[in-house]
């Protein structure tokens, strides 16, 4: 079974999906986009922030660029580079689906921590975002807020405790389903999964399940996964 049909979304009815939340966005966005481009669709992906460049797509500055590049490649990657040579946003994602089947766009930062709660200014949806898939790392649990949290005053004031608290699974539910954390800024009409992401041994793979749990008693799908090394990233996708 692919990640799609793992997070319960339809490449056909979920055309522009954004991914916010820590712990496994990057590599999500990527296995997307390879299944995407293996059942012969063309991708782009994309960034309402900032993104690590994927050395082995092409890159479009522009849309008429990108017009161009996905008559010859699947699946092509649509920015800007910054003055750190990240990329940032180059165009309205919604505006690929005139060029593209499915458009992802990597929405929130996390400084690659595994859990968060965004700031006033984030994420950054796309207005027509068909689905947000809202991730984090199971190796939070069982640490410190703190330790491993990007945000974590944000992260404390929507738990209502001191920074000092160890993360359970129910923690890091309360996170994802909370309107001030991984559901923050997502429309009525947009599809709302979770990805709890690192499940790489018998005891995450259990705190996985917990908060898979958890979420579905209030209505959301979620998926229980993890990447190999070479998979991080999409490294070896493409």
């Amino acid at each position: 079974m692919g990640i799609w049909e793992r997070l319960n979304l339809d490449m056909d009815a979920h055309r522009l999906v954004a991914l916010v939340g820590g712990g496994g966005k990057s590599s999500t966005m990527y296995a997307m986009a390879k299944q995407a481009s293996d059942s012969g669709r063309k991708a782009v992906v994309t960034t309402t922030t900032h993104i690590l460049p994927h050395p082995g797509l092409p890159l479009a500055g522009g849309l008429g660029e990108l017009a161009a590049l996905l008559g010859r490649y699947p699946v092509a990657t649509l920015g800007a580079y910054d003055a750190r040579g990240k990329l940032t946003g180059a165009g309205d994602p919604g505006a690929c689906l005139a060029l593209a089947d499915v458009v992802l766009a990597e929405a929130d930062g996390a400084k690659l921590r595994p859990l968060k709660a965004p700031a006033d200014h984030e994420p950054v949806i796309p207005p027509g975002a068909h689905a947000v898939i809202a991730s984090a790392g199971l190796d939070c649990v069982g640490q410190a807020i703190e330790v491993v949290c990007h945000r974590p005053e944000r992260v404390c004031a929507l738990l209502g405790t001191g920074p000092d608290l160890i993360l359970t699974p129910a923690d890091v539910a309360a996170v994802l389903a909370s309107p001030q954390g991984g559901r923050k800024g997502v429309g009525p009409n947009m599809a709302f999964r979770c990805l709890l992401n690192k499940a790489d041994d018998p005891l995450r793979r259990r705190w996985g399940y917990e908060i898979q749990a958890l979420l579905a008693r209030q209505g959301i799908h979620s998926a229980v996964t993890y990447y190999r090394e070479e998979e991080r990233g999409g490294q070896c996708l493409f």
